[in-house]
């Protein structure tokens, strides 16, 4: 193990920039933040990545890693992040400990992973929307394609993608006990959603959403509502 570890300390500064070479893809990076602040910002958190996934192969310990994503969510989520942002990042470093070939043994690739595992809420309304993935998805998609007509697959792929994002999201604010910073997501979302270039509107997403939660009788009504709100704080913003 301490030769995987001193192998990966050697390779920090390549696994980082690996790890993120990928994520800038996506506009919502340089548009939340800035392009020299998501640049400068996460590559720095790349790096920190790396370092502590040193630290968990030193000890032979995957909590180092999990306590670490745990404060990370904690740090980021409030600042505009989501968990699912945080959990591409480490899919990136596992990405980038597969091309180094940093395989063998397999903690490397597992501590990345339970980081990442890490990232979902344990208990209560949270918990409860996250296992609930796999209906609320299609579920949404179909109450959407009801309003607006049937969806192409590649429609219904990249509207699921951004689902999952809005539910993640969701699913923080939650966790957190701070429905409020749903409301700000969504606030500032609005403005950015129109570079998405999605077949529907922002609007149209979340009211489709709050519908598939309506109907889901085994979640609470706390989701609901606090999508709900969110609609609320976006026809005050539109009015």
């Amino acid at each position: 193990m301490q030769s995987l570890a001193r192998e990966v300390e050697r390779r920090t500064q390549r696994l980082a920039e690996a790890s993120v070479s990928e994520l800038y893809d996506d506009p919502f990076w340089f548009a939340r933040y800035g392009e020299e602040r998501a640049r400068r910002f996460g590559g720095e958190d790349a790096v920190f990545h790396v370092r502590y996934l040193v630290q968990a192969l030193e000890s032979k310990d995957a909590g180092v890693m999990e306590r670490y994503a745990r404060w990370l969510q904690g740090l980021l989520v409030p600042r505009g992040m989501s968990s699912r942002h945080l959990a591409a990042h480490f899919q990136g470093l596992y990405a980038a400990l597969v091309r180094e070939g940093l395989t063998q043994p397999p903690e490397a690739l597992e501590y990345v992973r339970a980081a990442e595992l890490a990232l979902e809420w344990p208990e209560g309304p949270a918990r409860a929307v996250h296992l609930a993935l796999p209906r609320l998805v299609p579920q949404t998609l179909g109450e959407l394609a009801s309003r607006e007509g049937p969806l192409t697959r590649g429609q219904e792929i990249r509207l699921g993608d951004e689902l999952l994002l809005q539910l993640s999201y969701l699913i923080d604010s939650l966790g957190a006990q701070r429905p409020g910073l749903f409301v700000e997501h969504v606030r500032w979302y609005a403005g950015f959603w129109p570079r998405r270039d999605l077949r529907c509107s922002y609007r149209g997403l979340l009211e489709a959403l709050e519908a598939a939660l309506t109907r889901d009788v085994a979640l609470s009504e706390l989701p609901r509502v606090t999508v709900a709100t969110g609609l609320t704080a976006l026809e005050k913003e539109q009015s």
